[in-house]
């Protein structure tokens, strides 16, 4: 009879556990980007009518992945704010703050400089141009004016780990040979003899040294060297782009990991 009563138990564990639902498989989903776009105007003017102060931002917003999104995201919306926040001690800590403060701002100087009717404009269009196992990039184009003789356009780059979302310098992406490679290319296309100054014809490289830019963008054939205007040169000189076959240069690209390239 025991054992009866055994064989009997053990059938209704073994039911119990067969009839149980199964845990969900959890499985994360890849990285991925979609685009965002703040806007704002002075007094709702509408700006395809010109004399209008607006200011519009443009950019993407990572999600996904292994907390690589949270990372990506905090540099691309430092990036923003250290673009548009003009002040010496910047007032916005968050993107949705910028538009109101460059608001702001405006019609604060218009109020203390009432000659002052120059309309404010700023325009950031930041997108993704290189997505891979490795790299991420994501190139910015600016476009502001706050008075002045001229506004001021830029492009800069930021680029990341794929895999933890870090931030990349220079030093991750290439060896150092590669600085003395691009400056020899350099002087060749700005007619800057090799035995002479860096800042013979007038750039003004800080300690008459070359230097690679700041800012480096990343497509899937291309490595793309851009200098904004005051950089290295007068404003009039306009920016310095030099751009690079991945075939050309390999030999200075540092590999990510140990089976992707750049």
């Amino acid at each position: 009879m025991k054992r009866l009563f055994f064989c009997i138990f053990l059938i209704s564990i073994f039911s119990a556990c067969k009839n149980d639902p199964q845990e969900p498989v959890k499985t994360t989903k890849p990285l991925s980007f979609s685009s965002e776009t703040i806007e704002k105007s002075a007094e709702n003017c509408n700006p395809e009518n010109g004399d209008c102060t607006f200011i519009s931002l443009t950019y993407p917003v990572a999600k996904n992945g292994k907390k690589q999104a949270e990372t990506i995201n905090k540099a691309i919306e430092e990036q923003l704010i250290k673009t548009i926040d003009f002040q010496e001690e910047g007032e916005a800590d968050q993107i949705t703050e910028l538009a109101d403060n460059f608001i702001k701002n405006f019609k604060i100087t218009a109020q203390e400089f009432p000659e002052y009717e120059t309309p404010w404009e700023a325009t950031v269009n930041a997108k993704v141009i290189f997505h891979s196992e490795a790299l991420i990039s994501v190139k910015f184009d600016s476009n502001i004016f706050t008075g002045g003789a001229h506004g001021y356009s830029s492009t800069s780059y930021l680029n990341f780990d794929s895999q933890n979302g870090t931030l990349l310098n220079k030093a991750d992406l290439f060896t150092e040979e590669f600085q003395d490679f691009v400056e020899e290319d350099f002087r060749k296309k700005q007619n800057i003899a090799p035995d002479t100054n860096i800042n013979s014809t007038g750039m003004f490289f800080k300690d008459d040294s070359f230097h690679l830019p700041n800012n480096i963008g990343i497509t899937g054939d291309s490595i793309i060297l851009h200098y904004n205007a005051y950089e290295i040169a007068p404003y009039a000189a306009g920016n310095f782009i030099l751009e690079y076959s991945k075939n050309n240069i390999k030999q200075y690209l540092k590999n990510r990991n140990s089976k992707k390239e750049l």
